[in-house]
Formats: structure tokens, sequence, C-alpha cells
């Protein structure tokens, strides 16, 4: 027993002095530095947003703020690339921006920091009218040097058929800016301005497809602007169902193949499914593609019920078309 006592005295003391050493550790530590600034300006929408204040300088840091001057051309259509040429201190996280003539000095919209080069390539913002183009120092937020740019308006136009067949692609014919992230696409004509539906990215040229909702009515195709989400375009088209039949014997012996032809759009992913007839819409169970052809064969199911061959859209799994069978116990 006094062995005992006194290796558990000894271990005692062991970790009281391992604390002890943790906490004049935890003391001794300093927090690390922040940087100047902390994160890069992100302007979601094309108005001028107010900047985070800036950091104290590091010890030692003077920021030079001697004039800058921009050269650019005198316009740029909405949502295009501008060169600027400069000339300036180009301290750490100086940059040069495009911001309404009215913005605050601490205010910024697209922008890049003078340490990626000379020239530098700033996206105009996709609001035309007056802007100004501001070389700012990065620390104090002072404007060094400004300059007025005129930002134009552009126009897109589309062509595109009056009707298309609900899930079915649309050939749409356009002329646009092209910027960087623009698109078509096709939505209820009642959704909001900003939001999309099935879209396709101007990038890939003209003509180009998209595919319809499967949803029936009134919708629109739009041209949209990349940055900012504006509809630059749009024109009408209406959304009509899809002509669809399933033809298939009323009663089969369960386990036995069904032979089924049908008529439908055969879009992509489209399916026959046979189901309980009780199933929700949208569920399947036993299913073949439509793209093999009519006739398709299922497998009846092994227990007796009523029950019903479906066609589903590839889309949305929507039910186009439905049919019952009776399935009777194998014989």
């Amino acid at each position: 027993m006094p062995k005992y006592s006194r290796r558990l005295g000894f271990f005692a003391l062991l970790v009281l002095l391992l604390v002890l050493l943790l906490l004049l550790l935890a003391r001794c530590q300093k927090p690390s530095p922040t940087n100047l600034r902390t994160s890069n300006p992100v302007s979601s929408t094309p108005e001028a947003k107010a900047a985070s204040a800036p950091t104290d300088p590091v010890p030692g840091f003077e920021e030079k703020q001697e004039p800058a001057t921009l050269q650019f051309a005198p316009s740029v259509n909405a949502g295009a690339m501008l060169t600027v040429t400069w000339t300036g201190p180009n301290n750490p996280k100086d940059f040069v921006t495009l911001v309404k003539p009215a913005s605050a000095s601490r205010d910024y919209g697209n922008y890049r920091d003078t340490r990626a080069g000379n020239p530098l390539e700033i996206k105009a913002p996709i609001e035309p009218g007056d802007w100004e183009v501001r070389y700012v120092a990065g620390v104090s937020h002072r404007v060094l040097g400004r300059a007025p740019l005129q930002v134009v308006a552009t126009a897109a136009t589309l062509s595109a058929p009056s009707e298309v067949i609900a899930g079915g692609t649309v050939k749409i014919t356009w002329t646009g800016p092209n910027n960087e992230g623009d698109y078509l696409t096709l939505v209820p004509r009642v959704l909001p301005d900003g939001q999309y539906g099935n879209y396709t990215y101007t990038s890939k040229g003209s003509p180009l497809e998209v595919t319809a909702p499967i949803v029936t009515g009134d919708a629109e195709l739009r041209y949209m602007t990349g940055q900012g989400a504006k509809v630059l375009q749009r024109v009408p088209i209406r959304i009509v169902a899809a002509s669809v039949s399933l033809s298939a014997p009323a009663t089969v012996t369960a386990r036995a193949d069904i032979p089924i032809e049908w008529t439908g759009p055969n879009h992509a992913g489209d399916y026959l499914t046979l189901v309980p007839r009780d199933l929700p819409d949208g569920q399947y169970r036993a299913y073949a593609y439509t793209t093999k052809g009519s006739p398709l064969a299922l497998p009846a199911p092994k227990e007796a019920g009523i029950y019903e061959v479906r066609y589903m859209s590839g889309q949305g799994a929507k039910v186009l078309e439905r049919r019952p069978i009776v399935v009777i116990p194998e014989r």
C-alpha cells in the first residue's frame, strides 16, 4: 500500500505540472495578425456596394497617395470587358473599380487589384448610363484618380417557333452581346424576371436548343445576362401537351410479360411503368425506356390486383397517359 500511495502521488504531481505548463504557454501566445483587407469586394448587383472599413496598416507601412491616371475607351457596351491602362502608387490592395459618379469613396463595383497587371480587364456594369472609373488606395480608400465612362445599352433578338410540345426541344436563332454567362431560358410567362428554368448558354452559338418545361401553358423565351440576370429580350411561346396513347391487354396473368404498344413524344428519359393503381403519380415499379421502341414488354407482378400502365416523362416524372390492367393469379 505505501508503494501504491507514493506512485499515485507522483502521477498526480506530474499531471498538475503539465496543466500549469499548458496555462503558461496559452498566456504567452499572441493572436495572428489580420490582413489589410480580409475579403474581396463582390458586387451582387450593378450598383456600387459599401466596402468594409479598412484595417490598420501593418507597423512601418506608409501608404503612398500620389495622383493616379486612368486611360480607357470613353464608352463600353453593358456587361462587356473594359481595358484600363493606369499609373499610380500600386500599394498593396490598391484597386481600380467602376462606380456611379455620386458614389462615396468607400463604395465599389466591379473591380481589379492593380497588382493584377497593367492594363487591367474589368467587366462593365450591366446597367447603362453614366459611370466612373476610379483608382482607389487599398488602405485609406482614398480616390487617387477618376475619369467618366459611358456604359451603352445592348440589345438582343430571338427567333423561335410560336409553339412547342411539353418536354421537347425548341431551336432558337438569336443575336446579342454574348457576354460571359449570358444564356437563353424558357420559363412560364408569369415567372418574375431574374429567375430561370431550363436554359442553354449563348456561348454555344446560334442557333441553339433549349428543352421546354413539361408543364403546358403560356411561356416565355428570354435572353438573360450572366451579370445581374437582366432580361434583354423576350418572346412568347405556347407549350402544348404531347399526344400519347397506350394499348395493352385488359387482363394478364401474374408474372407474364405484357406487350404494350405506345405512341408519344419519346423525349429523353421517357419510360413506361407498371404500378399498382393507387400508387401516387411520379413513382414507378417495373419500367422500360421508350427509346427501345414500340411495342415494349413489361413483366406483370406476382400479386394479383388492379394495376396501371403509365407513360412517364423523363423530365419531372409526369404521367402523360395511363391505362388500367387487371392482374389475375397464376393458374
